[in-house]
């Protein structure tokens, strides 16, 4: 696999136009952070260095490679000139005010209770200029966002929202929670209002024109054009931003009743029982409201909760899926289960959540084992680990030793049953597929007691390809950093990168999409990584370092020549070789197939 390497300038001009950013949002964020409003903000989005970083983003996600409305992906982009070219024509759009977003391309997705989710797929010009939107508004609305809505905002994730969630229920002693269910939230955020919430800090006519221009440029859904008079699309870049600043009015809503009073009122209100204590933690359009009081003090607050949303908001609580519960039941949110027992209170992966583990692990071990054993151990590996890296944040020791099990009876009678024309015994196949972690192509695992099923990497049997358990991955707890750090002034930043970084794991998730299907096949990425290791990073013709892009490994029998990729994947058909070496290599491949040179 040959690295796409970068030139000396082309990353100076990153880094400078990184600096540029950095500069541009701190400056967006301080002004916000002191009340000011913002009244030429479209002279930024007339900036190629603007659509220049916007570009770059878009087309580092995956998303990139499909297709809006008319048809273009990154794969039109590939050329310096072609993304010169796509610049300048978006540049003098925006500067002629001749920009008009395109209808959306919706898809439908499904879901977990077999429904559909409709998805809202932009142009490729569109998400750039949904990106700059972001990129502008973003720190504007940082500082005015509510402490604890934890969803699509930078350096906050699911784990975040649960840890206080368990602090309002240890700490503080609230007792009874409100489960908040929004029907259909996103699908009927109410236009006029939307526009009307922005207008009270962004004062540029020609911001508020052009996020109107998105919010009602329609669908393209068989071929026919729809209008959108609600909600925002779906896949949308600044959806999730532009649904946090519609929402953020009931958290405000909720903050004003407890949380944003002086201590001396809470106190007050406190001894007069005029008031409830009562605290918000929202995730997107998933809410829990925590409280001290009694159950009818609770209805009271749906009711009120229910009441501002329809007459403010123009939105519907769900009567059937919001729910009063006390804390002592237990109650699911964002994939955890938040329950307190006899003074102690826990956060456990939801029932829902082992349900659909069990479900893939099922499917995989059963459809992907079957046509190669190799990449179903790839497959559910890459699985295993994305699930114990989310989940190690909570407790979850006792539910990741049931899943191991369940892991390994699943594969080794899935496997037993697959191999029956072998004619072995249980005992023989346990035998023979049992292999210790000793032998792990992952270094990581090789100081571990036991083993699982596994398959031979090379002919020598000195690395395998084995399933991972759960229990691997030690429990350590998230902190809840200050909610007040604002990720865009310098000094809260730092901060908050440290803490990031004390608590960075390294996830061996990579896109599905490439690793499963590329022409390496799934288990390439641990077959690379297992090469680089043991040739110390040096490659094995001219001894000089590899690191990072640059490392390569090459196939010394090329792929297309083999009638199993298992045969040409083995380790002895491999070598770490620096990117000169490897173009030689690949050279003397492509001579040898096609003969001795003629002279």
């Amino acid at each position: 696999m040959v690295a796409i390497n970068t030139t000396p300038e082309e990353a100076l001009r990153k880094d400078s136009l990184q600096r540029w950013l950095k500069r541009t949002q701190e400056v967006l964020a301080h002004r916000s952070l002191h009340g000011h409003s913002f009244h030429r903000l479209f002279n930024l989005m007339r900036t190629k260095r603007l659509i220049e970083l916007a570009l770059d983003q878009v087309l580092r996600n995956e998303g990139a490679k499909t297709a809006g409305v008319d048809g273009k992906t990154k794969r039109h982009l590939k050329t310096e000139a072609s993304r010169a070219q796509f610049i300048d024509a978006l540049w003098r759009d925006l500067t002629s005010k001749t920009y008009r977003p395109a209808p959306v391309r919706r898809v439908y997705i499904p879901k977990a209770n077999g429904e559909q989710r409709p998805l809202g797929i932009p142009t490729l010009r569109d998400r750039v200029v949904q990106e700059m939107l972001r990129l502008i508004l973003e720190p504007i609305y940082e500082a005015k966002f509510h402490r604890h809505s934890y969803g699509f905002r930078p350096f906050r994730s699911t784990h975040h929202a649960a840890v206080r969630l368990h602090r309002l229920i240890g700490k503080s002693k609230h007792h009874i929670v409100i489960e908040g269910d929004i029907s259909k939230c996103f699908d009927r955020i109410h236009h006029r209002k939307l526009l009307c919430i922005l207008r009270r800090t962004i004062k540029d006519e020609r911001i508020i024109k052009m996020i109107k221009d998105m919010l009602t440029a329609g669908v393209m859904e068989d071929g026919a054009w729809h209008v959108t008079e609600e909600g925002t699309p779906q896949g949308g870049i600044v959806s999730p931003l532009l649904a946090n600043i519609y929402l953020n009015e009931l958290d405000q809503f909720i903050a004003a009743k407890w949380e944003n009073l002086p201590v001396v009122a809470q106190n007050r209100h406190y001894r007069n029982k005029s008031a409830l204590p009562c605290y918000i933690v929202r995730y997107a359009d998933d809410f829990v409201i925590t409280l001290r009081g009694t159950m009818e003090q609770a209805e009271q607050l749906k009711a009120e909760v229910a009441d501002f949303l329809r007459q403010e908001l123009h939105l519907e609580l769900s009567a059937a899926k919001t729910l009063v519960t006390p804390v002592e039941h237990g109650f699911d949110f964002l994939g955890f289960h938040i329950r307190k027992y006899r003074g102690v209170t826990l956060i456990t992966p939801s029932q829902k959540a082992v349900a659909k583990f069990k479900s893939y692990v099922k499917t995989t071990v059963k459809k992907v084992m079957g046509a190669d054993e190799i990449a179903g151990i790839a497959q559910l590996n890459r699985y295993l680990i994305g699930w114990g890296m989310h989940y190690r944040r909570v407790s979850s020791a006792r539910v990741f030793k049931a899943l191991d099990y369940y892991v390994w009876k699943r594969v080794w009678t899935t496997t037993y049953r697959l191999h029956r024309n072998q004619r072995l015994t249980p005992g023989q196949h346990y035998r023979k597929y049992a292999i210790p972690y000793r032998f792990d192509l992952r270094a990581v695992n090789r100081q571990r007691n036991g083993g699982h099923y596994g398959v031979w990497a090379d002919e020598a049997h000195r690395r395998a390809h084995i399933v991972i358990k759960l229990a691997f991955f030690p429990i350590r707890y998230v902190d809840l950093f200050p909610t007040t750090l604002n990720p865009y002034v310098r000094e809260d930043r730092q901060e908050l990168s440290r803490r990031q970084w004390r608590q960075k794991v390294l996830s061996e998730m990579q896109s599905d999409e490439y690793w499963q299907h590329g022409p390496y096949g799934a288990e390439w990425r641990t077959l690379r990584g297992t090469m680089l290791d043991e040739a110390n990073h040096r490659c094995e013709r001219c001894g000089g370092p590899i690191q990072g892009p640059e490392a390569t490994v090459h196939h010394k029998e090329p792929l297309r020549q083999a009638k199993r990729r298992k045969q040409m994947n083995q380790l002895e058909n491999l070598s770490a070789l620096c990117p000169a070496c490897h173009v030689q290599a690949e050279r003397e491949v492509r001579q040898k197939a096609s003969g001795p040179e003629r002279e």
